[in-house]
């Protein structure tokens, strides 16, 4: 398993999406529930789903029921996306490549195999009321210009906010 993340010096042959949340909790309660939800309940929704994940340093794969210790370089997550009512099946596999607190950074990168190349940053950041802004970066292409442009946006939208919205869950908040 090798990822594919995003080449800076290829800029150009990249698309960009990008979505924002802001949550009403403080920058660490929101960082915190980042870094420590577990994979099965930060990806539950109607679209996506907790396959398992495979970590990198320990050569270890964790299930859907096993303990989770948090979010770290080297993990990388395989789900599941289910497409027209159930009849499209499809996994895709990320990569947690960084995992800053200083920053509050996240990066993810898709691996060799599936449609997409490139890489996701989930950046957190307080506002100046006290609550968090998340910023959600993804920079990706595949070989389809169609795919890319008319089919990846809006299922990347409903993907991605299945998951902000289950970090928003498990902070008590709907």
């Amino acid at each position: 398993m090798v990822p594919v993340r995003y080449v800076e010096n290829e800029e150009a042959t990249y698309c960009t999406h990008h979505q924002q949340y802001l949550v009403k909790k403080d920058l660490d309660t929101v960082w915190n529930a980042y870094v420590s939800i577990h994979p099965r309940d930060a990806w539950h929704g109607s679209m996506v789903s907790f396959g398992l994940q495979y970590d990198r340093h320990s050569e270890t794969i964790k299930y859907l029921n096993d303990p989770y210790s948090g979010l770290q370089a080297g993990q990388v997550l395989i789900l599941n996306l289910r497409m027209l009512g159930g009849l499209l099946n499809l996994a895709v596999a990320h990569e947690v490549e960084e995992v800053c607190s200083k920053q509050h950074l996240i990066k993810l990168s898709y691996m060799q195999g599936g449609a997409s190349e490139g890489s996701q940053w989930i950046r957190l950041e307080a506002t100046p009321d006290g609550f968090t802004r998340i910023s959600h970066l993804t920079r990706y292409k595949s070989k389809s210009p169609f795919r890319d442009k008319a089919l990846y946006p809006p299922l990347h939208t409903k993907a991605i906010g299945e998951f902000h919205a289950s970090v928003r869950k498990k902070l008590g908040l709907r």
